[in-house]
């Protein structure tokens, strides 16, 4: 890598970090290209040399935590023995970085409703995206097949939908259970989260029915 490209890197890795300090503290409405410029001591136009829009910075910042998120699940996945207990590691590693990392878990929800506009961001940038999340589902999708290999997951389950359905309302879950807004009950956010975990591992484990 040429010295030219790692000053350009480095910049780039600047302005996604200051950008990720601004979501942690004022959210994803709040920030805008002028702020995110502001914080750099960069120009706007100088800020459009490295990136196409703010869209492109947030996908960026949750590009970057996926894949410390990631780095994070596979070490905890490595201690866990059954696929079913490698499942439920991964949604408990998954709980663990939203708690600390809460902007990231804005993000999820952010483009998960909002969905991605591709006119606003390079094909450079949604192709790395595409490659991490591939990268989280297949790792996923491993260990679903290993519970079901290993017999503690049960046979007959369509695990790509499963997998979709899990991830969908894991991060609705864990939304929740971060969430300062009002609701009907209120309940502490590790016993929220564990009792949907704990709900999902009897929902596919193989011993139906029994006192898991």
């Amino acid at each position: 890598m040429s010295r030219r490209t790692m000053e350009r890197e480095a910049r780039r890795q600047y302005v996604i970090d200051a950008a990720r300090g601004l979501l942690a503290v004022q959210g994803i409405e709040n920030t805008s290209m002028e702020g995110i410029a502001e914080a750099v001591e960069y120009t706007r136009r100088t800020l459009y040399e490295y990136f196409k829009s703010r869209d492109e910075i947030l996908l960026s910042v949750l590009i970057a935590d996926m894949t410390a998120r990631w780095a994070e699940q596979q070490e905890a996945l490595a201690r866990a023995g059954t696929g079913l207990e490698k499942i439920l590691a991964w949604g408990e590693s998954f709980y663990a970085f939203a708690v600390r990392n809460p902007h990231s878990m804005r993000l999820h929800f952010y483009w998960d409703f909002r969905g991605l506009d591709r006119e606003k961001i390079d094909e450079e940038h949604f192709r790395a995206f595409e490659r991490i999340n591939d990268e989280l589902a297949e790792g996923l999708r491993s260990i679903f097949r290993l519970g079901v290999r290993d017999g503690s997951v049960r046979r007959g389950l369509k695990i790509d939908m499963c997998i979709s359905q899990f991830l969908y309302t894991l991060r609705a879950v864990v939304h929740r259970a971060l969430s300062e807004t009002y609701s009907f009950a209120s309940f502490d956010a590790d016993t929220y989260v564990r009792q949907y975990l704990d709900l999902f591992r009897r929902a596919i484990s193989s011993k139906q029915g029994e006192d898991l």
